[in-house]
């Protein structure tokens, strides 16, 4: 067999065996890709009005799905996905009319991932050792699977709504602990938040000067998020995302996500993380990152998402109180945190006068003066009806019952509780609903452990600068559990991914990789750690 120069044989390699093998794989790939070329023919064969941006979405779903199976990059595959799910899923599902096909495209790609990286150790045959907490994660699935047998749950389609719905971002948990284990994956993650959030803040930016008409002219799906699908005389559908300011129609912005606040929810995530690459990052440049910081702010403002407004400044005050944690140190992030707000204000006055003042008119209702009378609405009802679903139905009310799955497979006809006290108010009443009163218990003692081992051991992690990383995840963590008693936090391909990954960063930096011995801390100096 004749050899390329440098002793490869060619595209497929020198030695023989590794040329079969290679090209075995190629046949293989290339089989794979004729699936999704006739799953998008039938599609357009059976549907009178053919989407082609859902086939063309398809073929590509596919081919990266393959990709990301056979790459042994677990970070590449897993940053591709985040990126998917940031920058792609909105276009591609509101684009396609919201098909379900384009629906369950994320949850494809990550038990893709997932699966690739769980064969690639069978096959390394290497004995598998699951991560601190997992118990958590692990009895949190189980009670998911468990609810199916509940008779609440009317059917095999509930179930499987109920599945994807909760289960979706269990991978998230091992993902953050086999992959966040230095300061420069810290750095890669949060730049990769912080680019998603400047790139929903400058879509949600200019969809809001956009009126109802002109955005839902962008695809079928935006129409029916705009209009709503809601009948009257009907219970279920969606409401529409529209407002009204001085009699004039205004929308709230999807950005890049399938929903309105989306932009929103990713500046809340990536405000402490940007913040605390501006703090403890040692870059010779840091206007890139400010830039990430503005972005963030300006998708918090443009999602016009009372509650991320919320989050986001909760979050942002927490990380203040955390970043005392450093000592001496602290002023630095402390001194970063003015010069943020110092350099929002005036670029925020400008912002607001560009935009126009009538598009933010939503945030009249979280003004001081209205705080009181605002807060009596649908999620305190919602809380309090928690004690009488528990009196009523212990084990919850079926899974698809509440959230994105409860349009799925038909409204559930519910048994012995009226329809209205079946509510995604809350995420306490997201669960309750869905997995009962056990699931509950677990969720809340999840989430006091997860803070607990923050709030000890953010000051036994010798580095600083990894330190200052941690809060700013915990941070928003904890803005997290408190937005959770007005809404469905975990729901959302924001929060979701984040709320997992973040429980698994935590089992590793404070539970596998407690310091031992004396360590001087240190600020802005790489420590090589093993992954």
């Amino acid at each position: 067999m004749s050899t390329a120069p440098g002793g490869l044989g060619g595209p497929f390699g020198g030695h023989p065996a590794v040329a079969r093998t290679r090209r075995r794989h190629m046949m293989l790939a290339l089989a794979m890709l004729l699936i999704p070329l006739v799953a998008a023919m039938a599609i357009s064969l059976q549907d009178a009005k053919p989407s082609v941006l859902l086939a063309v979405a398809l073929i590509v779903g596919v081919v990266v799905i393959v990709a990301l199976l056979a790459n042994p990059r677990l970070n590449v595959s897993v940053s591709l996905v985040i990126i998917y799910l940031g920058l792609l899923e909105g276009p591609v599902k509101l684009g396609s009319g919201g098909h379900e096909a384009a629906s369950v495209v994320r949850d494809v790609l990550i038990y893709g991932v997932a699966a690739g990286a769980l064969l690639r150790l069978l096959a390394a045959r290497q004995k598998i050792r699951l991560p601190p907490l997992a118990g958590w994660v692990l009895a949190f699935g189980t009670l998911v699977l468990v609810e199916a047998l509940n008779p609440n749950t009317q059917g095999l389609t509930k179930a499987l709504g109920g599945f994807r719905q909760q289960l979706e971002w269990l991978p998230f948990f091992f993902f953050g602990y086999a992959l966040v284990r230095s300061k420069r994956r810290f750095r890669q993650y949060f730049l990769i938040v912080g680019v998603l959030a400047l790139a929903n803040g400058a879509v949600g930016t200019y969809q809001s000067k956009l009126s109802p008409t002109q955005l839902a002219g962008w695809g079928p799906g935006y129409k029916e998020l705009i209009n709503g699908t809601e009948e009257a005389g009907t219970k279920g559908g969606l409401a529409a995302r529209v407002y009204a300011s001085n009699g004039e129609g205004h929308v709230r912005p999807p950005a890049l996500g399938t929903d309105a606040g989306f932009g929103a929810g990713v500046g809340v995530i990536a405000l402490p993380a940007t913040l605390a690459l501006l703090a403890g990052a040692a870059l010779r440049r840091r206007w890139p990152i400010a830039l990430l910081t503005l972005g963030a702010l300006v998708g918090v403002a443009t999602g016009l998402g009372r509650l991320q407004v919320v989050g986001a400044v909760l979050a942002v005050l927490i990380f203040t109180l955390l970043s005392f944690s450093m000592g001496r140190k602290v002023t630095r992030p402390l001194a970063v945190i003015a010069g943020v707000i110092m350099l929002a204000l005036p670029a925020g006055a400008l912002f607001v006068s560009a935009v126009g003042g009538n598009t933010f008119s939503r945030y009249e209702s979280i003004a001081p003066g209205n705080v009181s009378t605002e807060t009596k609405d649908t999620k305190v009802q919602s809380l309090e009806q928690i004690p009488n679903v528990i009196q009523s139905d212990p084990f919850g009310v079926g899974l698809g019952s509440a959230g994105a799955a409860a349009g799925f497979g038909g409204l559930n006809q519910l048994q012995g509780i009226g329809a209205h006290v079946v509510s995604a108010e809350t995420q306490y009443n997201f669960i309750l609903d869905e997995l009962g009163l056990p699931g509950l218990i677990l969720w809340v003692a999840l989430d006091i452990r997860l803070m607990s081992i923050g709030l000890r051991g953010l000051r036994r992690v010798r580095d600083l600068e990894v330190r200052l990383y941690l809060a700013a995840l915990l941070a928003t963590f904890i803005g997290l559990v408190i937005m959770g008693f007005s809404g469905p936090s975990t729901g959302s391909a924001a929060f979701g991914p984040f709320y997992w990954s973040t429980a698994g960063i935590f089992a590793y930096w404070f539970i596998a990789r407690r310091p031992r011995g004396a360590a001087s801390p240190t600020l802005g100096r790489s420590v090589a750690v093993p992954a």
